[in-house]
């Protein structure tokens, strides 16, 4: 009984649970790496006109982020780093558009500033 049943659920909802699926790589996707190429975990990926931002919790620094087709202004923020902005990135509808972003350490910057004495 059961067998049938999630057959005929199956065959049912075969056509949107696949249009689903396709729909999962939309969006952005991309790493997040200090200026030596080292993963920065932890960083926030905010999308302009979206709510809340996601966090980079992998440890090699990749995320993934789904939207809808449309233009957004990407940004990627630390603590402790210079926040980076990528202008009207576009999404299509066929694949994920890969953003990446390079962040720059604050403390980097001040080490290689020249104080004068």
């Amino acid at each position: 009984m059961l067998k049938e049943r999630l057959a005929t659920f199956w065959s049912d909802n075969f056509e949107s649970i696949f249009a689903y699926t396709k729909m999962a790589n939309h969006g952005i996707k991309g790493r997040v790496t200090d200026y030596n190429g080292n993963p920065i975990t932890g960083a926030n990926i905010s999308v302009s006109g979206k709510g809340k931002p996601i966090r980079v919790r992998h440890e090699a620094g990749y995320y993934w982020r789904p939207l809808a087709r449309d233009t957004y202004d990407i940004t990627a923020t630390k603590p402790g780093y210079y926040s980076l902005t990528r202008r009207n990135i576009q999404v299509n509808k066929s694949e994920a558009t890969e953003v990446n972003f390079i962040l720059i350490s604050k403390s980097q910057v001040r080490r290689k500033q020249k104080i004068p004495h």
